[in-house]
């Protein structure tokens, strides 16, 4: 009966830019409505720059001169910046499209910037959340006509909740390389330079494989990046076929941006924002963690790699089973912390005495529990809570068991460098700076003025982010983007 129903609901459109006839299950109607609903759930879960933020009227207004240009000009097309470090862009149905500030950061200038939004203008005016809704829809029917002769299968979850996660992590080759030449077609039209779309696709394919070199590096699985921007279709493939499309010439005539000027647009929106971390989420600089709001800072010895989720903090010693992971939990009422550490941990795997006191301000308890689940299998855990007025500080870290001894020290070291963020000793947000090229510049040079703030690779980060290698280099007087 649903089958049914939603065959004879079914027709045949034609494809905005396909002019082609197509088999989809939502009329354009449904599609609007889907994304104003899609929209609306992501204004409540996304950290997003208000509509009166600098950066994000940037961002609007070359947004908005691109969608002058495409398939689907009566739509009304809105432009968000999602604050949060992740490399990705992606767009709703309807014409709600979304950039995250860690892509931002990396582009070099307002062509890219138009490349990446035409990227996502072009899924929408495609249709291709459409599509991926009829194949999601057709699996659930598949489904449900299954499970009347095949008793315990079940339907997925809920087709918004499924369409949600599918534009956030990208479509496949077909449908990125189709919206990189609707890209190239409507930012050409808008006037700017339609090469940008291959330099902002090199830039990305660098960006993936020095984050690949950092994870081999600390031991991790190299996981490529996801959304508009994945390795679905690989990027090095897309940058081919974007090369086809401009036919393999460098003739970028069909430009009207000054390249210096073009340049020079981007990094002045650019220069103040922060680089990683936000005062909200707190930043890693070097081998520290700062939280400016929180009022703590922490300090991890060399050899262990950092990473600051919107969720945790996850560390881990490189090519070693050693993990720090550090969470908030919010309170519902006072507890020291001693009682909630025993609240939270079961007595019987508590080893030893539990330990209290006060540092920088701060309750704090800790004990040393052993685990014994597939995850953490026969660990030894340094547990802690440190009590901040409504929420607590959970901090977690663990090794094997057999092998307590031997990282006991550097726990011991870590939980001791805790202490209360003074901005004088423990610096601030890494933000983005502009500096001119200098004869006798080098990227390393640059790397040891900042003491390596972004790690072990600094040298090769900063050269990424101007859209360089590492052993490239700006000519002289060219305008480059460091990280305070």
């Amino acid at each position: 009966m649903l089958l049914l129903f939603a065959l004879l609901c079914s027709a045949c459109a034609v494809n905005p830019v396909s002019k082609h006839s197509e088999f989809v299950m939502m009329s354009e109607d449904q599609e609007l409505q889907l994304g104003q609903q899609m929209a609306a759930k992501f204004a409540k879960e996304l950290p997003l720059l208000l509509a009166t933020d600098p950066l994000a009227q940037y961002v609007d207004r070359v947004g908005q001169k691109v969608a002058a240009h495409a398939d689907r000009p009566e739509l009304i097309y809105r432009f968000h910046v999602v604050d949060d470090d992740t490399i990705n862009a992606f767009a709703l149905p309807g014409g709600y499209i979304y950039i995250y500030r860690g892509l931002l950061n990396r582009l070099n200038s307002e062509s890219e910037l138009a490349a990446v939004l035409g990227h996502e203008i072009g899924h929408v005016t495609a249709r291709h959340a459409v599509q991926r809704y009829t194949k999601i829809q057709s699996y659930q029917l598949g489904m449900v006509v299954a499970s009347i002769f095949v008793p315990g299968v079940q339907a997925a979850g809920g087709l918004t909740d499924l369409l949600a996660g599918a534009v956030v992590q990208g479509y496949g080759r077909k449908d990125e390389s189709q919206a990189d030449q609707l890209s190239i077609k409507y930012i050409t039209a808008a006037g700017y330079d339609p090469y940008a779309t291959v330099q902002l696709l090199k830039t990305l394919k660098r960006v993936e494989a020095l984050d690949v070199a950092e994870k081999r590096a600390a031991g991790d699985q190299a996981v490529v990046y996801h959304g508009a921007f994945a390795s679905h279709p690989k990027t090095g493939e897309r940058i081919k076929d974007a090369a086809v499309t401009l036919g393999g010439s460098n003739d970028a005539s069909a430009s009207v941006i000054n390249p210096v000027t073009d340049h020079a647009l981007m990094l002045d929106q650019l220069s103040g924002q922060p680089y990683a971390g936000s005062v909200v989420d707190g930043a890693v600089v070097g081998q520290r963690f700062i939280h400016p709001q929180l009022g703590v800072a922490l300090q991890f010895p060399d050899g262990w790699v950092i990473h600051n989720g919107r969720t945790a903090l996850a560390a881990r010693v490189r090519r070693q089973k050693v993990y720090f992971q550090m969470s908030r939990l919010q309170l519902a009422k006072h507890r020291t912390a001693e009682a909630l550490l025993e609240k939270l941990v079961p007595k019987r795997r508590i080893r030893g005495e539990v330990t209290h006191g006060r540092r920088a301000g701060r309750q704090w308890a800790r004990a040393q529990v052993d685990l014994s689940q597939p995850h953490v299998s026969e660990a030894r855990v340094d547990f802690s809570v440190w009590v901040l007025g409504g929420h607590a500080l959970l901090i977690a870290m663990w090794c094997p068991r057999s092998e307590i001894d031997r990282w006991q020290g550097q726990f011991n070291a870590i939980i001791s460098s805790f202490h209360a963020y003074r901005q004088d000793l423990d610096g601030t947000i890494p933000r983005i700076d502009l500096a001119r090229w200098k004869v006798g510049d080098s990227w390393q040079r640059f790397a040891d003025q900042s003491k390596q703030s972004l790690g072990p690779m600094t040298a090769a980060h900063l050269a990424v982010l101007n859209g360089f290698d590492v052993g490239t280099a700006p000519s002289v007087g060219y305008l480059i983007k460091l990280v305070r």
